[in-house]
């Protein structure tokens, strides 16, 4: 069932009604499984094959569309497009990938096409990829604190709910000196404060023009990462903030930060059902913003990806 091109501009949203129309005959005649991924692969297509203008005259036309209300029964597409605290990527809808105990009451209140479509959506290369970026970060922070003599210093920005945390072997083993959690969401703050309590990590309520304009003192680290944050953040903004976090590492130490790939197959889905806006970027991108960095005192950066290639990772060293 393969997705012509449109005709003209005036087509564009008729052309990717008719798609979702004939994806709600699938939900009544398939099983929702089935459905979503003729969904997700559909809008990929679709994006891949409109221009921007188009792109965006679909995205707001699909939300009249029946088949909104078939797949927001799923509570983490639900939380996504209301955006329940103001801004898109909360550590709580993270927390519905991760399958956390926090979400599970949602789960377990939709109906059985909502549980049925939420096994599907959080089993995507997404979000496999979210999974997998909290157990890289988790196997960084180890991997510093076993080349370390003396317990390290990490710095987390844009932290969410540190879910790597709960992860990291370091932490248990208490090879962590400080682990500075900053993140400007309240009740992530308060999260954190809960769940690690007595531990090296500690919650910082900060943002990031707070952090731009040299507001906080923070100190020194070997290790400086921010796993989603620069998903949203402008190329400037990026620059200034990857020239911030490697002034702020001890020598030897280590700066890595991460940013979804473009035309990741899930986009479509993410940017219309859920309204969760990325910015997709690719390794060049990336580089550009430790381009500024002082050659002398970098020992080494390098850019990979993910095992499924849905995120990548940017990392420098310090001399």
């Amino acid at each position: 069932m393969p997705l012509a091109s449109p005709a003209d501009r005036g087509g564009t949203c008729d052309h990717g009604l008719l798609f979702l129309d004939e994806v709600q005959n699938l939900f009544a005649s398939h099983s929702a499984t089935f459905a979503m991924g003729r969904l997700g692969s559909g809008l990929h297509q679709l994006k891949r094959r409109l221009d921007s203008f188009e792109w965006g005259m679909f995205k707001m036309a699909w939300r009249h569309h029946p088949i909104a209300r078939i797949v927001h029964q799923d509570p983490f597409t639900s939380w996504s497009y209301r955006k329940v605290r103001g801004y898109p990527g909360d550590a709580r809808l993270l927390d519905f990938i991760f399958g956390a105990a926090s979400v599970a009451e949602d789960v377990a209140r939709a109906s059985v096409v909502g549980r049925e479509i939420h096994a599907f959506s959080t089993q995507t290369a997404a979000a496999a990829a979210v999974r997998e970026r909290r157990d890289v970060l988790a196997d960084l922070v180890d991997q510093i604190a076993d080349d370390r003599r003396q317990a390290i210093s990490v710095l987390s920005i844009g932290c969410g709910h540190l879910r790597e945390a709960e992860k990291s072997r370091a932490l248990a083993e208490a090879k962590i000196e400080r682990w500075v959690a900053l993140e400007q969401d309240a009740k992530s703050i308060a999260h954190i404060r809960k769940r690690f309590n007595a531990t090296a990590i500690e919650p910082f309520g900060g943002s990031i023009p707070g952090l731009l304009s040299d507001q906080y003192r923070l100190g020194s680290f070997d290790l400086v990462y921010a796993g989603s944050l620069f998903d949203y953040l402008a190329p400037g903004i990026a620059a200034r903030l990857t020239e911030l976090m490697f002034s702020m590492l001890k020598p030897g130490g280590t700066l890595l930060f991460a940013n979804f790939a473009r035309d990741i197959p899930d986009d479509g889905y993410m940017e219309t059902f859920m309204d969760w806006q990325l910015r997709f970027r690719d390794e060049t991108e990336l580089e550009q913003f430790w381009s500024k960095l002082p050659d002398c005192d970098v020992a080494a950066r390098q850019t990979f990806r993910g095992a499924n290639g849905n995120v990548i990772y940017a990392k420098v060293s310090k001399n």
